[in-house]
């Protein structure tokens, strides 16, 4: 398959993986030369691996080997034209774009882009000292959009409201990092991301990620009836509309860390059963992505694993009265052994939880000492990065071990504890000179540079693509 025919490929993976059963396809494939028949009859002496697990492991050999041409001819002897057809027509229309469609598509990749080199800074720690400078940028946007009398193109539009919403999104996840968790689902950030979705570019993917967001929130807030429809909503949307395996992926990783906090309300085994087989089902979401995210995401998600098994909260808090089996130990121990090889990878906020984990196997095996060692270096990780709710758990297991006499009340430069956490964002006035750049074509351009230059984000690379656009 040329690049082209592998894109698509890779954006119908989740319907492939669902749909198809290896069983069926297999000997179509073996007939056409794509795979040997030793690879077949290992397909099929596997019967203890779930058909999902076969087909993830199938489609990477078949994107290499097989053109698109064979593989639809073998969708639609294998009973499925109408996935065949699918898949021919999303060809044909990326053969078939114009310049413009085009440019449209790279202005939406190098926004997603910008968006996972945001969220990386605000998890390594380095975004919350410039919270008020990104808040600064959304009013500045929204006034922008809101503004009906300046001549733009609907191109311009989407431009201006997918940089705000990517914005916004930033905001939720600082408050989120950074303050009291209880008071998260009133701030106004929901709100306003809500009233740009029709106004992105993909307003079916910025809904699912606003639903996603807004339901972590409510359950952090004990709202649980409001959360688990806001949740479900975004998991059913996911996998019928997105094509993309990482979307789909990373709305899951909300619904995830939902069932561990329910976890720990409930101290139920058929819960954590669920909870696990729906972080094995997240892995394979991934499975045809880029090497680096492809990585970064079994790291989260080898977390999330790691944390259900010991019976840990999102933050880190043990869940109480729960069995941690002999089996448990040993699944658990082998997440960490394959974190500590890729640690150098991890951000901050994922070294915590990795601590935390390290700590609770080492209590379990009755090695205190080692379990206080990782526990202090969670809570120099916490310090540093500012993390409020981790900081507040690890002090708790440190004085509960009489190791810490720290009484010292934690807040942070430009964020304050406060029960209505948007208060820490309150709008900053804009001098006589920005106002009026506000209004200009190069706001998103100004507003990426700026936020890239702060962050450190690969300036040069961020300036040629947005000249690429304009």
């Amino acid at each position: 398959m040329n690049e082209k025919e592998k894109e698509i490929f890779r954006s119908f993976h989740y319907r492939l993986v669902t749909s198809l059963r290896a069983e069926e396809i297999a000997p179509l494939l073996y007939a056409k030369g794509v795979i040997s028949e030793a690879r077949q009859r290992k397909l099929f002496s596997q019967d203890n691996i779930p058909n999902a697990n076969k087909m993830a492991l199938l489609l990477p050999t078949v994107s290499k080997r097989c053109s698109m041409s064979v593989f639809l001819d073998c969708l639609h002897e294998a009973g499925f034209p109408f996935l065949s057809q699918n898949m021919q027509k999303q060809l044909q229309i990326s053969y078939m774009c114009s310049d413009v469609k085009r440019q449209h598509i790279c202005n939406t990749s190098f926004t997603e882009a910008f968006a996972e080199k945001v969220k990386v800074k605000i998890h390594n720690a380095e975004a919350r000292n410039i919270a008020l400078d990104i808040q600064h940028w959304i009013n500045r946007l929204l006034n922008a959009i809101h503004r009906e009398d300046e001549q733009r193109s609907l191109s311009q539009l989407h431009q201006q409201a997918d940089c705000c919403f990517i914005l916004l999104d930033s905001i939720a996840v600082i408050q989120r990092t950074h303050s009291p968790p209880h008071h998260l689902w009133k701030s106004n950030v929901y709100h306003e991301m809500e009233s740009l979705i029709s106004k992105t570019t993909n307003p079916i993917v910025s809904r699912i990620r606003h639903h996603a967001r807004y339901g972590v929130a409510l359950y952090l807030g004990d709202q649980d009836q409001k959360a688990m429809e806001y949740l479900e909503a975004a998991m059913n949307d996911a996998k019928a509309f997105l094509f993309s395996g990482r979307d789909i992926g990373n709305c899951m990783f909300a619904l995830v860390n939902y069932r561990l906090k329910r976890l720990a309300n409930t101290n139920s085994h058929t819960e954590k059963i669920k909870t696990l087989n729906l972080i094995e089902e997240s892995f394979h979401f991934f499975e045809n992505e880029d090497g680096d995210i492809r990585q970064i995401w079994r790291l989260i998600y080898l977390d999330k694993k790691a944390s259900c098994l010991l019976a840990l909260e999102p933050t880190g808090r043990y869940i109480r009265n729960i069995e941690i089996s002999k089996e448990d130990l040993k699944s658990a121990r082998e997440c960490l052994c394959e974190m500590d090889k890729q640690i150098e990878i991890m951000d901050k906020r994922r070294k915590i939880h990795f601590y935390h984990a390290r700590a609770r196997l080492a209590e379990e095996e009755s090695k205190f000492c080692i379990a206080e060692g990782y526990l202090k270096e969670a809570y120099k990780l916490c310090v540093d990065g500012g993390y409020f709710s981790e900081l507040q758990i690890v002090k708790e297991k440190l004085n509960g071990n009489n190791v810490l006499n720290d009484n010292t009340d934690f807040t942070m430069d430009g964020i304050e504890e406060c029960s209505n956490p948007s208060q820490a964002f309150e709008e900053r006035p804009c001098s006589k000179i920005e106002m009026t750049d506000s209004l200009t074509r190069n706001i998103v351009t100004t507003c990426i540079s700026d936020i890239s230059r702060k962050l450190n984000i690969e300036r040069s690379s961020v300036k040629r693509k947005l000249s690429e656009s304009e």
